[in-house]
């Protein structure tokens, strides 16, 4: 068979071809549906949305994916002003991330065009997409986490509104979006287990995280004054006023509340991450940091993927597996009785050096 495209639409197009795959997804309620439109419009409507999709090639596909893992990584730019880009990637962990960074984006052109021949918009014999191939190794981020006294550190280094969220991180697990959106009444406190319903999560799934004791006293510190409905979170700001005739701020240090936004976190983990004298980790790693202690102190990984809203084990074994084992091994020795068939070594070790 000829590798050649039939379609009523002569002219379908990559940007057809996204259309139709997002409006199909939002339909069916697909998870992360706004975040892949916005990596579509960065990165594959540039480069490919007015191309007819028969004029696609394997070639054209695989120089575009190795421009996008070796291009620097977008910076959160304020409206209006020109996008900003972080320095090209350098090291090692940099590169495996705009790799996997790439990958992602490739697995949303594709999706597209393979939605495209599903639903019969277009008919291919041999799709040039398939024949490209994701870079390997890219799954393999170094996982970062606070020990205790570390966490305590950079909790003590925090402004006092983002030193809410910090806390409520490391004693929940949850995500910064999954927080900011909490209410008053998403805390339940009760004599026999006390929750936090996270409504929205990333998996689209709701989950009710349980709380320690400490994360109880957290979260009614933090609701005793509010009204059910108000955000259990808020971001205090100070909002200067303009300056008078005489050249004087007519007032200054007006503090007023807000909703916290997406992407808010970063300016304030760098500041406390500098202030806590600790290297910096992204907000996202306090969750690790949640995991990894619950997993050294032997919890079972059952419980840990619940509570973080994990449909199974995998993300967590995938994560921190390496760190089940010490758990598992202090574990089998503490309860591992001694049953006296081996002598006690008589060789003395000699010390080198």
């Amino acid at each position: 068979m000829m590798n050649q495209i039939e379609s009523l639409d002569k002219l379908f197009t990559i940007s057809d071809a996204l259309t139709t795959y997002f409006m199909h997804g939002e339909q069916r309620g697909m998870k992360g549906a706004d975040r892949a439109k916005q990596s579509a419009a960065a990165f594959i409507i540039p480069a490919f949305g007015d191309l007819e999709v028969k004029k696609l090639t394997a070639k054209r596909i695989e120089n575009w994916l190795y421009e996008l893992a070796n291009s620097p990584k977008r910076l959160r730019t304020r409206a209006g002003k020109p996008q900003a880009y972080a320095t090209a990637p350098q090291t090692e962990d940099e590169k495996r991330a705009r790799r996997d960074t790439a990958n992602r984006i490739l697995t949303i052109l594709k999706a597209a065009l393979n939605h495209a021949v599903d639903k019969r918009l277009i008919i291919l014999s041999d799709p040039a997409w398939r024949k490209v191939k994701p870079f390997r190794g890219t799954s393999r981020p170094r996982i970062r986490f606070l020990q205790p006294i570390e966490a305590a550190r950079l909790v003590n280094s925090c402004p006092p509104d983002f030193k809410d969220l910090v806390r409520a991180a490391l004693l929940t697990g949850a995500r910064f979006g999954e927080l900011i959106r909490l209410k008053a009444r998403d805390f339940n406190p009760s004599h026999n287990i006390s929750t936090l319903f996270v409504a929205e999560s990333k998996s689209g799934k709701p989950r009710h995280v349980i709380l320690t004791a400490e994360g109880i006293a957290l979260f009614e510190e933090l609701t005793v004054t509010k009204h059910p409905d108000d955000l259990i979170f808020t971001r205090h700001y100070v909002q200067s006023q303009k300056r008078d005739s005489r050249g004087h701020f007519a007032e200054v240090d007006q503090r007023t509340e807000g909703a916290w936004n997406h992407g808010q976190n970063t300016h304030y983990m760098r500041q406390a991450c500098n202030a806590a004298g600790l290297e910096y980790i992204s907000f996202h790693e306090l969750r690790h940091t949640y995991a990894s202690m619950l997993v050294n102190a032997g919890c079972h990984l059952v419980y840990i993927a619940s509570q973080l809203g994990h449909a199974d084990t995998k993300m967590v074994e995938k994560h921190y597996a390496h760190l089940n084992d010490y758990a598992k091994a202090a574990a089998i020795n503490a309860a591992m009785p001694v049953l006296g068939i081996v002598e006690p070594a008589k060789i003395q070790k000699l010390k080198l050096g």
